[in-house]
């Protein structure tokens, strides 16, 4: 599962690294969270439903096969809310049932034997609020088509059929859906007949043999055209709306060969019947990895200019990866997530290297360590504290986890670990997995005892921060390392036992590596080479998640980002040349701006060019506006909006506003028009917003460039882009840049919250959680209320979640602030200052060219 806008048998330390309040995991009344008793084992799962879409309800039967773990067993409590139950059977006969709106518990006939199944069918009704969504046309959006689709993860299958909805219950599966007669309806395995009835219905009849999870069981239905892509032995199909035929061709294109190489990576056959992928409207996540059935955004669909900068295999390839991890080994608990998003996000960054390369690859473990480490709180991956699951569901769960399978790849070595992965996948193949069984087969595999390693990674909080520095002594021919771990362990964060590669380059030759382990709060490491080194790279090719402070000269900084032969140190050498603002710096930068092979030490180079701010470094991005490649193109952009209210810099990026060939690049440029913050920044911007788009990037960019402009002006074209009716990929966006730009207006923060708050109950929940948070923005107390009101109301854990910790921000007077915003614009004017200075160091020395 990826969210919209996306990646042992012990659980962590109830408590260990988390601490109560915004700014850490856990929120007041949050405790720990254990695996269910079972007093049965699931074995089958019937449903029986008719859909009534123009009341948005649900009727029929659902009939669970279970055994009992011990004889005498008398009752069973199934999860059901809000169902309208009329007749509960046991083995066909009437059983007597008690139902609290929550849990409906059966009363067996007779006592139940540990040897024989029992068949429990209920009668029911109901009109879900959550688990199956019915989509379609109001006056606000009149043209939206009408669906119907489901959502049962974490737990919400119960809210439209009861059930036992426990992740560790593996069953097979049945679904009869009558639905409309134009209708096509989607669910897993294979299908078995789909007949028209004589009232002007349908009924599809689809069957999953192999067990499945309750929260991966789907129905989709509505008026979709199918576009085979079938591969030999295994049908594979796209379901998208009739006029969406040709954008889902080119979005979904690369679907076979992604399913043939993670047959490849992962030693086991694609395990199910089919695989379809099917788009639907207003979906509650970026996509979900139901078996066999994926259904995804229809965010996710690529028009002909998208494919220019954007791919949708990210997302694509991290639900087909669940197919493996997640839907065939599924994890045992919540708390052990990562091993289904952390592996999905992974093999995300697997596709890549086989698709785009070892470079795209390594980009994508520095992307994901830059998205973990902006996470505002730190938790062990495996923790078991929370109020729903889907609070786990963060930086840490995904993107953390992906690197750290990234980390045992380097560990371990290339052959080593992808034997031990397919050992995992072989061994536990339909089977419910916690932590402890990838520990077991890299050990079984490699002889390797790595509890050390998920100890720290895992089962505890944080990273390392490292400040490194190196010495050369030309008396002893030594290089002197020294490294020390100044991460702050009060919080259960450990000082970490990190196995990698220090090297050194000669004027001549090549690299000389020396394998080490920093395993203490400061160490030194002594080198005897045959010369002074001209470079030394510490962790050379990205191994270990870390932050790190390494001070070197601008003279080794300059070799870096000309020679070092791995992405992540020119990218290093780049920032680092940024801090440092030296005429040197500058033309190195330029240089790797315009002519480096990988877009994103372009991009570095440009960022860099950007902190530095000076006449020449402007006059750079200019000239580095001519790159090829757009998403270098679009760092180059975004850099230039650093140079504020730099006339000549305006007017270079407001051409790309409207007139390039990537939709990212012109959202740049009105982001960046509105950080210049020129006379002509606000015109620009009410002209941008009038621009549809692909997903309205344009129109978001514009409402980032509004925050940037902190022009109270834009805070009515701001309402007007969040009101029910407006595009509506936007309206959040355009709700968060209320909260921001409202921020630094105190006098009208009251006034600002009042309209804020009617949008906590909007139809849209990517705009009530929008509105949550831009209240916490704003920082009005008396809004803590109605969070109140709305965390009660909710049922979807996420908008509860920022809900109870806008609340309890706003309540603790820890949301935004005017000291706050007024450091902010204090720290504006040294940046000015400081590229005044700049200035004058070009005038004095002159640029390299």
């Amino acid at each position: 599962m990826v969210n919209v806008n996306s990646w042992t048998e012990r659980t962590a330390c109830a408590h260990a690294g988390l601490t109560d309040g915004p700014n850490g995991h856990a929120l007041p009344g949050d405790g720990p969270s254990w695996p269910r008793d079972r007093d049965v084992v699931v074995k089958h799962t019937t449903l029986d439903v008719r859909l009534d879409v123009e009341n948005q309800g649900v009727a029929g039967t659902a009939t669970h096969t279970v055994r009992a773990f011990e004889d005498g067993l008398r009752s069973l409590k199934l999860d059901a809310i809000d169902l309208r139950i009329s007749v509960v059977t046991v083995d066909g006969k009437k059983a007597r049932h008690v139902y609290d709106g929550r849990v409906l518990t059966v009363q067996f006939p007779a006592a139940a034997s540990r040897d024989a199944d029992l068949d429990i069918t209920v009668t029911y009704e109901a009109n879900p609020r959550i688990g199956l969504y019915f989509i379609g046309p109001d006056a606000a959006y009149p043209d939206k088509p009408r669906q119907v689709w489901s959502q049962n993860q974490d737990e919400d299958g119960r809210f439209w059929f009861p059930c036992v909805d426990d992740l560790g219950q593996k069953h097979s599966f049945e679904l009869m859906a009558t639905v409309p007669g134009t209708w096509f309806a989607l669910s897993n395995g294979n299908l078995v007949s789909n007949r028209e009835n004589l009232d002007g219905t349908r009924t599809l009849h689809w069957r999953q043999e192999k067990p499945l999870a309750t929260y991966l069981m789907t129905l989709a239905a509505g008026e979709f055209t199918r576009i085979d892509a079938s591969r030999e032995g295994l049908p594979i199909d796209y379901f998208v709306e009739a006029d969406d035929d040709e954008d889902g061709r080119r979005t979904f294109a690369n679907t076979p060969e992604m399913i043939s190489l993670f047959e490849r990576i992962s030693g086991v056959d694609y395990p199910w019947d089919k695989y379809s992928q099917v788009v639907v409207r207003d979906f509650v996540f970026g996509g979900m990895e139901n078996t066999s059935a994926t259904t995804m955004t229809h965010n996710i669909l690529l028009d002909r200019k998208a494919t220019v900068d954007y791919s949708s295999d990210p997302l694509i390839s991290h639900e087909l990866a669940h197919m493996w991890w997640g839907d065939l080994l599924t994890c045992r608990h919540w708390s052990h997530g990562w091993l289904n998003e952390g592996f999905a996000t992974y093999f995300e960054m697997l596709w890549d290297e086989h698709h785009t390369g070892i470079d795209e690859y390594r980009q994508g473990a520095i992307t994901n360590t830059e998205l973990y480490l902006g996470e505002r709180y730190r938790r062990p991956i495996v923790s078991n504290v929370f109020r729903e699951p889907i609070d786990l569901f963060d930086w840490h769960l995904y993107e953390k986890g992906g690197v750290v399978l990234h980390m045992l790849r380097e560990l371990l070595g290339e052959e080593a670990f992808f034997r031990a992965l397919r050992r995992y996948c072989r061994e536990n193949q339909h089977r419910s997995v916690m932590t402890s069984d990838l520990v077991d087969a890299i050990r079984g595999e490699t002889g390797k005892d790595l509890d050390w390693f998920f100890d720290q990674w895992v089962f505890k909080p944080g990273h390392p921060k490292l400040k490194v520095s190196w010495a050369w002594d030309e008396t002893s021919k030594t290089a002197i390392v020294r490294v020390k771990q100044t991460q702050d362990t009060k919080d259960g964060t450990p000082i970490f036992r990190l196995p990698l590669t220090i090297d050194f380059s000669g004027a001549r030759g090549r690299p000389k590596a020396f394998p080490i382990v920093v395993d203490a709060e400061e160490q030194s490491f002594v080198f005897a080479l045959a010369e002074q080194p001209v470079m030394c790279r510490f962790d050379p090719h990205n191994a270990v998640l870390k932050e790190i402070e390494f001070e070197k000269t601008a003279g080794e900084l300059v070799h870096q980002l000309r020679a070092d032969d791995d992405i992540s140190g020119r990218q290093f050498a780049a920032a680092e040349l940024g801090k440092k603002g030296s005429p040197e710096s500058l033309g190195a930068l330029e240089t790797a701006m315009l002519r480096d092979k990988f877009w994103a030490v372009q991009a570095a180079a440009a960022r860099a060019l950007g902190v530095i701010r000076s006449e020449g470094a402007r006059d750079a991005l200019i000239r580095g506006l001519a790159v090829r490649n757009p998403k270098a193109r679009r760092a180059v952009v975004a850099a230039l909006g650093e140079f504020r209210g730099d006339e000549k810099a305006f007017a270079a990026v407001v051409q790309f506003a409207a007139s390039d060939a990537s939709w990212f690049v012109e959202a740049e440029a009105h982001r960046a028009i509105g950080k210049l913050r020129t006379g002509g920044s606000y015109d620009a911007l009410m002209a941008g917003m009038q621009r549809d788009s692909f997903r309205q990037v344009i129109r978001s960019g514009c409402i980032d460039g509004f925050v940037e402009l902190r022009d109270e002006r834009g805070l009515e074209p701001l309402f007007e882009a969040a009101a029910y009716g407006a595009p509506a990929q936007s309206r959040h966006v355009a709700l968060g840049g209320i909260g921001r730009l409202g921020a630094f207006f105190p006098d009208r923060r009251k006034e600002l919250a009042d309209r804020l708050a009617p949008f906590l109950d909007d139809p849209g929940y990517q705009a009530r959680i929008a509105a949550a948070n831009a209240l916490k923005a704003i920082g009005e107390p008396s809004a803590a209320e109605a969070l109140d009101r709305m965390a009660a109301r909710e049922l979807d854990g996420r908008p509860v979640r920022i809900a109870r910790e806008a609340a309890l921000a706003l309540r603790r007077g820890t949301a935004t602030e005017p000291e706050v915003r007024n450091l902010r614009d204090e720290f504006e004017k040294l940046k000015a200052a400081n590229a005044a200075l700049r200035e004058r160091l070009d005038k004095l020395e002159p640029r390299k060219a």
